[in-house]
């Protein structure tokens, strides 16, 4: 997981086609990771519930367990969070060779961004609004603008409104579980005929 973006895509949910075009292009993204279907495909939920606005991952998260079979990281029940990512992604590469990391997280822009849907080929760095220094995580990522920022990340997310948090994780999570549903079937055929 090198430290570049390549390939990114934004979309605003008041677009009506933002759903489809984060399907497509996710789809893209994944087409282009080296032998992407026979490599497991990790969904990395990054966030808390714990603020309003850090709350998008383990919606995500939750979201993908309800409707998908992915093998999913963070959730409400379970988060992935400051405390416990470097473990994670530790367990992560200990149980999984080789895997397709998807990266999810919440993030602070400007304020014309928020409800922004944010997708590229490359990682990401959680929690840089509240000034954590995690680890860059991820070959594709996913972030939504959930507020915009300040000096002060930690009292933003904490007084972010939950619709557009709700929101954004309904977007997100329903074009992942669409993406899912039309290249699972595609790749049991492969390796079955193959």
């Amino acid at each position: 997981m090198g430290k570049k973006i390549a390939d990114k895509l934004i979309v605003h949910l008041s677009d009506g086609n933002a759903g489809i075009h984060l399907y497509e292009h996710f789809l893209k993204l994944l087409v282009k990771q080296e032998n992407y279907a026979v490599r497991p495909w990790i969904f990395l939920c990054i966030g808390s519930d714990r603020y309003t606005g850090d709350a998008l991952g383990p919606l995500v998260g939750t979201y993908l367990e309800e409707h998908s079979d992915a093998i999913i990281y963070g959730s409400l029940e379970y988060p992935v969070h400051a405390g416990n990512l470097e473990e994670v992604i530790h367990n992560i590469n200990q149980q999984y060779y080789y895997p397709v990391v998807i990266a999810i997280d919440a993030c602070l822009g400007k304020s014309n961004e928020i409800g922004n849907i944010e997708i590229w080929e490359g990682g990401l760095h959680a929690g840089i609004a509240v000034g954590n220094r995690l680890p860059y995580v991820g070959h594709i990522s996913i972030v939504g603008v959930v507020n915009s920022g300040s000096q002060v990340g930690y009292l933003d997310l904490q007084n972010t409104p939950l619709s557009i948090v709700v929101k954004l994780s309904k977007a997100i999570g329903r074009a992942l579980t669409e993406a899912i549903a039309a290249v699972s079937p595609a790749i049991a055929d492969s390796v079955v005929s193959g």
